[in-house]
């Protein structure tokens, strides 16, 4: 087994252990364009904060990235994401490990 293979068959178990347990979710990926279909896919969702600068008033950014299975969807800028509720367009890809690619995503509609 290459270790591309182990590691999109451990993502994919692991996320759906994490869809069980609450720590991941079900969402539905709309790739951009017209006419495009919703493709269920199971996703991590990072909702963090940034800060830059080491003095009195440093710069914060909260920030959202989301994770996909590289073998449920292939997600590309400007699809949109729906999950628990909320619609997400992607507009950076931050990580692509040929398993899982992260991509940060704002807030949509």
């Amino acid at each position: 087994m290459s270790q591309k293979a182990f590691l999109r068959s451990f993502d994919a178990a692991a996320i759906g252990s994490f869809i069980a347990a609450g720590m991941a979710d079900a969402a539905q990926y709309t790739a951009p364009g017209v006419g495009a279909v919703p493709v269920s896919c199971g996703v991590l969702v990072d909702r963090g904060t940034q800060v830059w600068g080491d003095d009195a008033m440093p710069v914060a950014l909260g920030e959202i990235s989301i994770a996909f299975q590289r073998s449920q969807v292939n997600p590309e800028r400007g699809g949109t994401v729906v999950v628990d509720g909320d619609t997400y367009r992607l507009t950076d890809k931050l990580k692509d490990d040929a398993s899982l690619v992260r991509w940060l995503v704002v807030p949509h509609g």
